[in-house]
C-alpha cells in the first residue's frame, strides 16, 4: 500500500503542472482584456494604454508571460488582484471556507441519503421502492441546480418565509444564523448528486448481491443485514467510493452556479466576478485552488479504491 501511495503522489506532480498550464492558456483565451476592464469608459490615450500594458506584463508574448508566470505560481504566488488590490492567495483563502462548507455539507447529505437509498433499492429491486428510487434519482439528475435553487427560494423563502433567500453569515454570528443560510444552497446542490449516488450504489450492490459468495453466506444462515452490510457493501464500495469522489468534484464545480444564485461570497462567485472583470490573476488562482481540492479528493478516492480492492495496488 505504501508503494502504491508513493506512485500516486508522484504522479500528482505532472498533473499539477498540466493543470496550471491549461488554466493559464484557457484564461488568456477569454475575449476581452483586463486593460479595458480597468479603464472602463474613461478617455485614455494610446501611450497610457501601452504603459498599463507594460506594467501588467501584457506587452510580452504569451510564451514569455507563461515562462515568467509558471515558476511563481509553483511557489504559490499568483500575484496581486487588479481589482481587490490584495494578494490573490489571501482573497481566495478568505472566500474558500464558504465554498468548502457548501461542498462538504452537500457531500454529507448526499452520502447519508444516497447510499442507504441505493442499498434499499437494490435489495427491493423490481418492487415499488425500487421504482420510486429510480424516479427520484432520475428527477434529481434531470433538474438543473440553478432552477431547483429558484424553486426552493420561492417555496421556503418567499411563500413560507422559513429561510433566508440569499446571503451569508459566518459562524461568528451564531450557529443557527450560519446554518440557515446554507440549508437551501445545500439542498439545491445535493439533489443531483444524490440521484447519481443512488444509481451507482444500486447498480454496484445488485452486481455484488448476485455473486456466489453472497448466496453461500445466505445459505449459512447469516442475518440478511450482515450479508448486505458486511459482505456485499464492502465489495461494492470500490465503485461507490469512485462516484462519491466524482460527485465531490462536481460539487466544487457546481458551487460556481449555486453561489451566484444564493449570493454566497464563496470561491465560485469570486471566479465569476474575476471572469467578468478579466482579472487574470484572481481567475487563475480561484480556478487552480478549486481544481487542486478536486485533485486531492481524486487522489484520496484512488487510495480508498486500492484499500477496498487490494488487487489494484498490486497491478502495474
Amino acid at each position: 500500500m505504501v508503494e502504491y501511495t508513493l506512485r500516486r503522489v508522484l504522479s500528482f506532480i505532472p498533473t499539477i503542472i498540466i493543470t496550471l498550464t491549461s488554466i493559464f492558456f484557457i484564461t488568456r483565451m477569454i475575449p476581452g482584456s483586463p486593460i479595458a476592464a480597468l479603464i472602463g469608459h474613461q478617455a485614455v490615450g494610446a501611450e497610457q494604454i501601452e504603459a498599463i500594458s507594460s506594467d501588467l506584463g501584457l506587452d510580452k508574448s504569451l510564451i514569455d508571460q507563461y515562462l515568467e508566470w509558471l515558476p511563481a505560481v509553483l511557489t504559490g504566488d499568483f500575484g496581486t488582484s487588479l481589482f481587490y488590490e490584495d494578494s490573490v492567495v489571501q482573497v481566495v483563502m478568505d472566500r474558500f471556507p464558504v465554498t468548502l462548507y457548501l461542498t462538504v455539507f452537500s457531500m454529507i447529505l448526499t452520502i447519508l441519503v444516497g447510499i442507504p437509498l441505493g442499498i434499499y433499492a437494490s435489495i427491493r429491486r423490481g418492487r415499488v421502492a425500487d421504482y420510486a428510487s429510480n424516479v427520484f434519482s432520475s428527477l434529481g439528475m434531470a433538474m438543473p441546480s440553478f432552477w431547483l435553487g429558484f424553486l426552493l427560494i420561492i417555496l421556503f423563502a418567499v411563500t413560507l418565509d422559513w429561510l433566508p433567500a440569499s446571503g451569508y453569515r459566518s459562524p461568528d454570528f451564531g450557529i443557527w444564523e450560519w446554518l440557515k443560510r446554507l440549508i437551501l444552497p445545500v439542498l439545491a446542490q445535493s439533489l443531483a448528486q444524490i440521484g447519481l449516488v443512488v444509481r451507482m450504489t444500486r447498480a454496484s450492490m445488485i452486481d455484488v448481491l448476485d455473486q456466489e459468495y453472497i448466496t453461500m453466506a445466505r445459505a449459512k444462515g447469516l442475518p440478511e443485514s450482515r450479508v448486505v452490510l458486511k459482505h456485499a457493501l464492502k465489495n461494492a464500495m470500490t465503485q461507490i467510493s469512485t462516484v462519491v469522489g466524482l460527485t465531490f468534484a462536481l460539487g466544487l464545480g457546481g458551487s460556481v452556479i449555486i453561489e451566484n444564485v444564493f449570493a454566497l461570497p464563496g470561491l465560485g462567485q469570486l471566479i465569476t466576478i474575476a471572469a467578468v472583470r478579466r482579472d487574470y490573476s484572481m481567475l487563475e488562482g480561484g480556478i487552480f485552488y478549486l481544481t487542486l481540492v478536486a485533485l486531492i479528493v481524486n487522489l484520496a478516492v484512488d487510495l480508498a479504491y486500492a484499500y477496498f480492492n487490494p488487487r489494484i495496488r498490486h497491478t502495474g
